[in-house]
């Protein structure tokens, strides 16, 4: 037999595809029912998974009302913080933020949403799962604080289009409406807590201001402050009664109609086709060492 030797003088290694191809309708049986296996054992495994469904709010910035007083320089001078408009970042930041987590867990019973199986709504404690038990842990806990920041870091979700100027916030649960009164509560408890910073620096930048008209003897400069003091008062006028104060809802949070995973059907798919090449593969290098090893014995 004429063999195609290379300059070395061993023999070329290239690949036989049709001798591939053979293989794969030889052992096409023995694939399908890997095939088959692996897109079944998925499919029931994602079947015990439960539905995950998404709900989601989009916010942006109130538009630019107020006018620019130049006596703000003044206050800043002394270290007083003036406010001003919130950005899409100071929103991005907000809505981040690990404090704000711990005031939505801690003010609402989110836990019967996000474990309702295994939460105990008498003894407040969560059942821990068949992972964590066969980790060690055993029996239930009370969550806490960092078990609610875990929790909003794997179902929360803060995304910001910069370039129009809106920030979207979802959440992840087990229950449609679940998702979206949890996003109305992280909306809520978000505006409540701009308010309550911008109602806390007009009270001491209105402290301080007045101390200043106090001390201060020349009229112009009291005649500044005095402008100061009625922009302060316009601010904590605006943070007590303004609905849309800090930011405006574009989109309101909806209950979901479908879920967002698990994707059974397309990763039964996935398994079925990486179960494929992957027996192919198998069977193609037992034919090879096979046919290497009859070559040797001749």
């Amino acid at each position: 037999m004429e063999e195609r030797f290379s300059a070395a003088g061993r023999p070329d290694d290239f690949i036989d595809l049709g001798r591939h191809i053979r293989t794969l309708f030889q052992s096409w049986s023995k694939i399908t029912l890997i095939c088959l296996a692996a897109g079944v054992v998925t499919f029931i495994f994602l079947l015990m998974k439960q539905n995950v469904y998404q709900a989601s709010a989009v916010i942006a910035p109130p538009p630019q009302e107020r006018r620019e007083n130049p006596g703000l320089g003044m206050l800043a001078s002394f270290g007083i913080n003036v406010g001003g408009a919130t950005r899409v970042e100071d929103l991005e930041a907000l809505f981040r933020s690990d404090d704000l987590t711990v005031r939505v867990f801690g003010k609402h019973n989110l836990w019967l949403i996000l474990y309702k199986d295994r939460y105990d709504p008498v003894s407040g404690k969560i059942r821990r799962s068949w992972i964590e038990r066969l980790s060690g842990k055993n029996g239930s806990d009370v969550p806490g604080e960092w078990d609610a920041i875990r929790a909003a870091k794997e179902r929360l979700r803060v995304l910001v289009n910069r370039r129009a100027g809106t920030v979207t916030i979802s959440f992840d649960s087990p229950s449609p409406a679940g998702s979206a009164e949890i996003v109305k509560h992280y909306l809520e408890e978000g505006r409540s807590r701009l308010q309550e910073e911008a109602l806390n620096r007009a009270v001491k930048n209105k402290k301080f201001i007045e101390e200043q008209i106090g001390k201060t003897m020349d009229a112009l400069t009291r005649d500044r402050l005095y402008s100061l003091l009625g922009h302060e008062v316009e601010q904590e006028m605006m943070a007590r009664n303004r609905e849309q104060f800090g930011f405006r809802v574009i989109d309101s949070p909806r209950a979901p109609d479908r879920k967002i995973r698990p994707r059974r059907l397309y990763n039964a798919g996935v398994s079925m086709f990486l179960a494929l090449i992957g027996s192919w593969v198998f069977f193609c290098i037992r034919e090879n060492g096979g046919s290497k090893n009859v070559g040797g014995l001749r």
